[in-house]
């Protein structure tokens, strides 16, 4: 199938189902109780520590925490745990600057300079590259986040457009943007237009005040002994991996994204298309048959990802372990559900 056709495809189905309006029942019917259990014994002998969701056709067909959320309490993962999501942050941020784009405060054919007089190059980057990751600039030692300072922090290594070059200063600058064009803090304006309308009730955002409001901890699997993490660095997490969520909510946010709930069709396709470098669109990857972002953080590591055929999937784990291939997961699970 050709991508444009995809795109087409994707909307349609969520236009036609509304996951939300059934997305807090769980389906329990003795076909779907079959699959619930088979989803947990493959998650169970893979040793997975997380929570996953999964939906289809408007239905939770699966909605479990697995393992341990905190080891030294004992304390479960839970379908209500919360996890630092990492870099699926960039898909949410990037649906922010559509949105500024839909209501003329913006276009992704601006410049940086636009927004952030002096910005290094900043008159030949556009927000489109800042987007796809093909900018040219990069974070270098001296970065330390939001300050009078920032700008020394940032340089270039290569003509905008030119190559593809995954980094989260593009998401960071971005987020930047939203604040210049919108004339509100980044997490305001993602409260009040991402999580209430997509009523994604379980997700906030990591902050210096509040740096642990999630309730998961973070660990990283060395052998047998897995190892709790540190606090995280939020100097530098700012647009690109500030925010915590629950498995449920990533599908709710996947949901109200397709369904037009946050971005016109016109938006969408655009989010949608993969960049000319790279099968990278706007926050999110773009293959034939699914649409997927990833973040690692830490100890925590997510993927989420919806198919062509109306399986919207979340997977939130809190043991980052190198035997585990989250990719691997999602593609076993939806196996288990046909």
């Amino acid at each position: 199938m050709k991508f444009k056709y995809l795109v087409i495809t994707l909307f349609l189905i969520a236009q036609s189902c509304s996951v939300s309006s059934k997305i807090g029942v769980r389906n329990t019917g003795a076909q779907t109780q079959k699959v619930q259990e088979k989803i947990q014994a493959y998650l169970l002998s893979k040793h997975v520590n997380g929570s996953i969701a999964v939906v289809k056709k408007n239905k939770v067909i699966f909605n479990e925490g697995i393992g341990l959320a905190n080891r030294a309490t004992g304390r479960m993962n839970l379908p209500s745990t919360t996890f630092p999501i990492g870099s699926v942050t960039k898909v949410i941020v990037a649906a922010c600057i559509l949105q500024l784009q839909e209501k003329g405060k913006l276009s992704t054919e601006d410049s940086i300079s636009t927004f952030i007089p002096n910005f290094p190059n900043g008159s030949r980057i556009k927000l489109i590259q800042l987007l796809n990751h093909t900018s040219g600039i990069e974070e270098n030692l001296f970065f330390h986040g939001k300050s009078k300072d920032m700008l020394k922090g940032i340089s270039v290594k290569f003509p905008a457009g030119k190559k593809w070059d995954y980094n989260d200063i593009n998401y960071f600058v971005l987020g930047l943007v939203v604040e210049k064009a919108s004339g509100e803090s980044l997490h305001n304006y993602i409260q009040k237009n991402i999580f209430d309308k997509a009523s994604m009730q379980h997700s906030g955002f990591m902050t210096q005040n509040r740096p642990v409001p999630y309730n998961s901890k973070g660990y990283i699997k060395t052998g047998d002994y897995a190892m709790p993490v540190n606090i995280l660095n939020l100097s530098k997490l700012f647009g690109c991996g500030d925010i915590y969520s629950t498995a449920l909510d990533l599908c709710l946010f996947d949901e109200a994204l397709l369904s037009g709930k946050l971005l016109s069709k016109r938006s969408l396709q655009e989010m949608l298309t993969p960049g000319s470098r790279s099968k990278y669109g706007e926050g999110v990857y773009i293959y034939d048959n699914q649409v997927f972002s990833r973040g690692v953080v830490g100890g925590w590591e997510t993927l989420h990802v919806f198919f062509k055929d109306q399986t919207i999937m979340a997977i939130l784990l809190n043991v980052r372990d190198k035997n585990i291939n989250i990719h691997q997961l999602s593609s076993d699970i939806k196996k288990i559900i046909h």
